[in-house]
């Protein structure tokens, strides 16, 4: 686009009522704990069951315990770069953003606007812990209606404004803190056993020199929804600096020191084989050790806390991206319409609809190896654009960031390793989200321009100039 690209007054007025129908959300600013406890309950039930099981599975509690150091890497090193490039670009939509100011804007656009299918990926694999957990309470119930039960509530609180908000997500989230430590103690004081945590320690699979690298992918595909569901929220911050430094990271913490001692006491309560095939091994090893008592609630209640509130920020976040792609006129004009009560409400419909998809959807390996290469991917990408933006010297604010371009070239390789692992191990689920993305790419910078508001849109955030936050 040429640098001096302006777009006509007259068409710019003509556009105005292509907006009318759109009432922006006005909440209150969240603080960095709300940042922290809206990524660490967005994400709770898949730690616990469906990565570090799944993980352990297929590689044993060492590996597992190894590639989890490897994921850590990778979120902290992304981490470091993020809390930079936030920093000169304080925008809503960042990664998008940051594409923006490195010059592949269709590329950023393809991460922020896949992350709606992704983390409705993580609702597949929510609804079916909530209707594992359900059935193992009201077993009378029809195996197919659950995944109704639980989604349509909480679809139907969000269309009515009903939002779970920050500090209502808080108040679960220490809710669900105590009660997932209290369950991994009284596991490990009752159920644990040397001689199962001792068979579940070595590969039951061949080891390759790739393990490492593929058990640290699946672990990203945990760690990075976690991050995201926060840089989606970046606008909201009300203590930015607290935020971007302590936010970020915290959510991750909270997650790991609650689930993964609750996860090794389970991966030490029964063999591998048939932790795997428990429904949630959380509340499944408990209930195999001691039937309905009060600890097997205590793990039921925590549980369905988690998938409760997980719905609710998916439709919460996920439902005003789906909007803001529309109102850049890559969407159909509908799909951006908020009710009187400033919810993108055809948006959360499209949401829950493609949420229950998971309902008929059973092949879980697919799904885990897709949002793995989703997770290494972005985080490629994301060293990708720190470096093309570092190159710019026309920004009020150019990065700066102590051995940042160093940490960006070793996450371009490291990340890299991990992707190649990953391809290698199991090709198909990779294929598929590299073809999604280039179909978005594409579509993105081809099709959405030569549409009037996908013209008028990047006639504002494309033209040239010298300061990011000058929209």
């Amino acid at each position: 686009m040429p640098a001096d690209y302006e777009l006509d007054p007259a068409a710019a007025a003509s556009l105005d009522d292509d907006f009318d129908d759109i009432e922006l959300v006005n909440e209150k600013a969240l603080t960095w704990f709300d940042v922290s406890a809206i990524g660490t309950g967005e994400m709770l039930f898949t730690a616990g069951w469906a990565w570090i099981v799944f993980i352990a599975s297929s590689y044993g509690i060492m590996w597992t315990l190894l590639g989890f150091f490897g994921g850590v890497l990778v979120i902290h090193t992304a981490w470091w770069l993020y809390r930079e490039m936030i920093t000169a670009v304080p925008e809503p939509g960042s990664l998008q953003s940051y594409a923006r100011e490195a010059g592949v804007f269709s590329l950023g656009t393809s991460y922020l606007i896949l992350y709606a299918p992704v983390y409705g990926g993580f609702m597949w694999l929510e609804l079916e812990v909530a209707r594992g957990l359900l059935e193992t309470l009201i077993p009378a119930v029809p195996h197919g209606l659950w995944a109704y039960i639980v989604l349509l509530p909480v679809m139907g609180l969000n269309l009515l404004g009903h939002q779970i908000t920050g500090k209502v997500q808080s108040a679960l989230v220490v809710i669900t803190l105590i009660g997932d430590i209290l369950l991994g103690i009284f596991v490990i004081v009752l159920i644990a056993n040397a001689k199962d945590w001792s068979a579940n320690w070595n590969s039951p699979t061949p080891v390759h020199w790739y393990t490492f690298f593929v058990a640290a992918g699946l672990w990203l595909g945990i760690m990075a929804g976690i991050m995201e569901v926060q840089q989606v929220l970046v606008d909201e911050w009300r203590d930015f600096p607290r935020s971007r430094d302590v936010g970020l990271l915290s959510a991750g913490w909270q997650l790991w020191i609650r689930q993964i001692p609750l996860a090794f006491a389970m991966l030490s309560s029964l063999p591998l084989a048939a932790l795997a095939v428990l429904p949630v091994p959380s509340v499944g090893v408990v209930e195999h050790k001691f039937g309905h008592n009060a600890l097997f609630y205590l793990a039921l209640a925590t549980m369905l806390v988690a998938t409760f509130t997980t719905l609710s920020v998916y439709f919460m976040g996920m439902g005003r991206i789906v909007a803001l792609y529309s109102q850049q006129g890559a969407l159909p004009r509908f799909v951006g319409r908020y009710n009187s009560r400033s919810v993108p409400w055809v948006a959360i419909v499209l949401l829950g609809a493609f949420a229950l998809i998971g309902a008929y959807w059973t092949n879980f390996s697919f799904v885990a190896s897709v949002l793995s290469t989703w997770s290494v991917t972005l985080y490629f990408f994301v060293a990708v654009f720190y470096l093309l933006m570092k190159r710019r010297r026309d920004l009020d604010r150019p990065l700066t960031s102590k051995f940042g371009t160093p940490l960006a070239y070793f996450l371009l390789a490291y990340t890299g390793v991990i992707g190649g692992s990953i391809v290698a191990t199991t090709w198909k689920p990779s294929l598929t989200w590299f073809a999604i993305v280039a179909a978005v790419v594409v579509y993105d910078m081809f099709v959405v321009p030569r549409t009037k508001r996908g013209s008028f849109y990047r006639a504002q955030v494309l033209r040239r100039r010298t300061s990011a936050a000058r929209l």
